[in-house]
C-alpha cells in the first residue's frame, strides 16, 4: 500500500469512517434507543397526520403538504447526480487537482492512485444518497396516490354505498408507509454530512479522521438531544403508541 502512497493513518481513517457511518444508522434506526430519536418522535405526528386525513374531507390540504415534501426530496436526488457526474469528470483532472492541492501548506502530498480513490469514495457517498433519495421519493408518490384513494364520504354517498376499508388500518398503513419514505430521505441526508468528513481527507488523514468525530457527534446531538427534539417531548395527549419503528 505504501507504493501507492497508502498510508497507516489513510488505511486508519477509513476504517474509523465506515464504522462512524456504520455505527450511526445502526444507533438511529435499529438500536434499541431508536425511539429516543427526532425521527422517531417525528414519526408520531406522521401517524397523526394520516389520522386525520382519512376522516379530512376535502383532502386537498394533505395534497399540498405531501407535495411540498416531496419537492426536497427531488431537490437533494438531482443535486445527488449533478454531484456524481462532476466528481466523474473531475477524475479526468486528477493531475491538475493534485498539483493545484501540493500548493496548499496545510495539505498533505499524494499520488495519483490514492486521489482516484479518495473521489471514488466521494462518488459512492453521493451515489448511495441518490439511491436513498430516489426511493424515498417513490414512497412519498405512493403516499400521495394512498391519500387520494383514502376513503371519502361523499365519494360513497354518491354511489349509494358504504366504503368498507377500515379507517384506523389504512391511516395506520399509510402512517407506516410515510414514515418509512422518511427514514429513506434522512439516510441520504446523513449521507452528505458524512461526504462533508470524507472531503477532508483531501487535505489530510488526521483531518478525515477529526472530521468524522466531529460529523458524528453533531449528528447524535441533533438524533436524540436536539433542542427541537426536547420541545416534542411530552406534549400532551399525543398518542405515542405508533413511535417504535421496526
Amino acid at each position: 500500500m505504501h507504493s501507492v502512497g497508502f498510508t497507516f493513518y489513510d488505511a486508519f481513517a477509513l476504517v474509523l469512517f465506515f464504522a462512524a457511518w456504520i455505527l450511526h444508522y445502526w444507533m438511529v434506526n435499529h438500536s434499541p434507543w431508536r425511539d429516543k430519536t427526532i425521527s422517531a418522535k417525528m414519526s408520531v405526528f406522521r401517524q397523526r397526520w394520516m389520522n386525520n386525513m382519512v376522516y379530512r374531507n376535502p383532502k386537498m390540504p394533505d395534497t399540498l403538504i405531501q407535495n411540498t415534501l416531496q419537492y426536497g426530496v427531488l431537490f437533494f436526488a438531482s443535486t445527488s447526480i449533478l454531484l456524481v457526474g462532476a466528481l466523474m469528470a473531475g477524475l479526468g483532472a486528477s493531475d491538475q487537482a493534485i498539483e493545484l492541492l501540493g500548493e496548499l501548506p496545510f495539505a498533505v502530498s499524494t499520488t495519483r492512485t490514492v486521489w482516484e480513490i479518495k473521489v471514488l469514495l466521494v462518488t459512492f457517498i453521493f451515489t448511495f444518497a441518490f439511491f436513498k433519495f430516489a426511493w424515498s421519493y417513490r414512497l412519498f408518490n405512493y403516499v400521495l396516490i394512498m391519500i387520494g384513494a383514502a376513503p371519502d364520504v361523499s365519494v360513497a354517498e354518491a354511489k349509494n354505498e358504504e366504503d368498507t376499508i377500515d379507517l384506523e388500518d389504512y391511516a395506520y398503513r399509510v402512517g407506516r408507509l410515510h414514515t418509512l419514505g422518511a427514514r429513506h430521505f434522512t439516510t441520504g441526508l446523513n449521507s452528505y454530512f458524512f461526504a462533508l468528513a470524507a472531503c477532508a481527507w483531501f487535505l489530510s488523514p488526521l483531518l478525515f479522521i477529526a472530521s468524522t468525530i466531529w460529523i458524528s457527534i453533531v449528528l447524535y446531538r441533533r438524533a436524540f438531544w436536539s433542542a427541537f427534539g426536547r420541545t416534542l417531548t411530552g406534549i400532551d395527549g399525543l398518542d405515542p403508541r405508533y413511535s417504535r419503528r421496526d
